[in-house]
């Protein structure tokens, strides 16, 4: 007997359940906090998502209430405007409108060095300029990565079992990636894990579920910053020359 897979999939499931979280943004008059008057319904859906990621949803959710996110908007053509370093980084525009931009990648602060940073400024006034320097991860969904340690700990988990049966099962699990498509695209081409190619779970950090956050709902739009940045400048910060 076949059985449709596709509709009950780990990753189908989740483009649905994000693609169903609320586009509207908040009124200039909403509280501060985006979830504090949404109806029951939609509370369920992020009561889900903190069930599902219970490790990095509140932490995710911590990355956008401290608004280390920005999201990077890279310009194809010289004569677009791009932000300059004199100006600030604007708040995300609508999805709407974010989707006629074709390049589009984040950078998320670190929270620890933040809290690092923040820590010693209240106990000392003499901090050297290399102090003041913040670690950023560079977050790519459409490719589904992100660059800190604890996304690359998810996409290469520990296998148990002797090294031959961890090598047997990487090598199934490597056939049937090179076999499966995208899992879980949904109307509009979206799906969880991005183009990650295989039927598992996509691996998950706190940095890419608050990207993700704020590229499908409006309602995180006044919570991540956004900077258009030209070709050359975005591949600095890639390089590690800028931030």
């Amino acid at each position: 007997m076949s059985t449709n897979t596709t509709s009950t999939s780990p990753r189908h499931f989740l483009t649905h359940l994000l693609s169903s979280l609320p586009s509207a943004p908040p009124s200039p008059s909403a509280p501060q906090n985006p979830l504090q008057n949404l109806p029951a319904s939609h509370k369920n859906l992020f009561v889900t998502l903190h069930v599902l990621f219970p490790n990095d949803f509140l932490p995710a959710l911590d990355l956008l209430d401290r608004r280390l996110v920005t999201r990077f908007l890279i310009l194809s053509s010289p004569d677009d405007d791009v932000t300059n370093d004199d100006e600030e980084a604007q708040p995300v525009a609508r999805n709407t409108e974010r989707k006629r931009e074709r390049k589009t990648l984040y950078y998320v602060q670190s929270a620890q060095q933040q809290h690092h940073h923040h820590h010693h400024q209240r106990r000392s006034r003499y901090i050297s300029s290399h102090d003041t320097t913040t670690q950023s991860y560079e977050v790519r969904l459409g490719a589904w990565n992100c660059s800190c340690p604890a996304f690359a700990f998810a996409a290469f988990p520990a296998v148990s079992g002797n090294r031959a049966g961890g090598a047997a099962m990487a090598g199934e699990h490597a056939e049937d990636d090179a076999s499966a498509g995208f899992e879980g695209a949904g109307e509009e081409g979206w799906g969880f894990g991005g183009r990650r190619r295989g039927r598992g779970l996509a691996p998950v950090c706190k940095h890419l579920l608050a990207c993700l956050l704020v590229d499908r709902s409006d309602l995180f739009a006044g919570c991540a910053e956004e900077k258009r940045v030209s070709i050359e400048e975005a591949a600095g910060w890639a390089a590690g020359w800028a931030g």
